[in-house]
């Protein structure tokens, strides 16, 4: 069921009778690649609101994850994708085919490199150009850590040989908001060039398609992987069990969650000695989530061991996974 954030989280400047515009564009956008290479940070950077979390860690996206934004005479509807890689469990398949049918339906395909002086070949690339129908544009990240940026030239040089791409862009995600130099307001260009036209899709002070309960429930889960570093697995998986909104605006939402992990060895690293890591990671939480609603919240966490979830056709369904084979 759709549902939109917040007042506070909805883009101003948009009320009253708008004047004519010209022809408009409007188009779902692929943001795919590699784990870790900075798919997060790029949608979170080009929609300008933090919707996706972004970990040191690989996989940490595994949905497809809709954000919108609206420029003048251009709608760019963002899919934020999880990295494709080779699957090790039927949650790594889910990840895979939820990257792979983005690809397939996207108007633009937006494929995020980083920039590596020893690249050759890049068979995640192959694998994203044979299923996607959209023009592909190469958003080459990272590109700070390159000192002599001569050493750019001929790493476009080798990806142009690899595709015939609609457009090259240097690009500094993790930058965003900063100023022209970070190649986004040109990505941005590129992309909605290649947009087809036609009308709007969503309301133009619209940022995401995804509900409250499932954002907060990535916030949980952010903090579950930042906090517990390389203790734990990326197989945790977070539900929201209830949420209770106060009569008043000004008094606190009532948030319920449920940390899933697959081994009693996990559970007791999250809850840590006397309870103190998952206070570490409520209190974080807790923060990330009243920033994103824009007001106060009671949070409460629990951990349940779930034996194997992540290979589990049964409990990936229950926690909001659908089925997949593992090729």
């Amino acid at each position: 069921m759709k549902k939109q954030l917040s007042s506070s989280h909805r883009r101003p400047g948009t009320g009253g009778p708008a004047p004519k515009k010209p022809k408009t564009r409007c188009g779902t956008v692929a943001i795919v690649g590699r784990p870790n290479v900075g798919k997060s940070t790029l949608v979170n950077a080009l929609v300008g609101f933090r919707l996706s979390i972004a970990t040191p860690k690989p996989q940490t996206t595994r949905e497809r994850i809709l954000g919108v934004l609206t420029r003048d005479t251009a709608q760019l509807i963002f899919l934020d994708t999880p990295g494709l890689h080779t699957p090790k469990n039927k949650l790594g398949a889910h990840m895979n085919v939820e990257a792979e049918e983005a690809a397939r339906a996207a108007d633009v395909i937006v494929y995020v490199a980083e920039a590596n002086p020893r690249i050759e070949r890049d068979e995640t690339l192959e694998r994203v150009a044979s299923i996607g129908k959209g023009r592909v544009i190469l958003a080459l990240n990272k590109v700070d850590r390159i000192k002599d940026k001569a050493a750019l030239m001929p790493i476009l040089e080798r990806y142009q040989k690899m595709h015939d791409f609609a457009a090259f862009v240097p690009i500094v995600a993790s930058k965003g908001g900063e100023g022209s130099s970070n190649g986004l307001e040109r990505l941005l260009d590129e992309i909605s060039k290649q947009l087809p036209e036609g009308p709007f899709l969503f309301p133009e002070d619209e940022i995401t398609d995804r509900p409250e309960r499932f954002l907060a429930a990535e916030c949980v889960r952010e903090q579950v992987i930042l906090q517990t570093r390389d203790e734990i697995p990326y197989a945790i998986a977070v539900t929201i069990d209830a949420w209770e909104e106060p009569a008043s605006a000004k008094a606190v939402t009532r948030i319920e969650a449920t940390i899933h992990v697959d081994k009693e060895a996990q559970r007791k690293i999250v809850i840590g000695a006397g309870g103190d890591k998952i206070k570490q990671i409520g209190t974080a939480a807790r923060r990330a989530i009243e920033d994103l609603l824009g007001r106060r919240i009671h949070l409460g966490l629990f951990v349940r061991v779930e034996e194997s979830w992540a290979d589990d056709d049964r409990k990936l369904a229950e926690l909001g996974y659908e089925k997949t084979k593992v090729e």
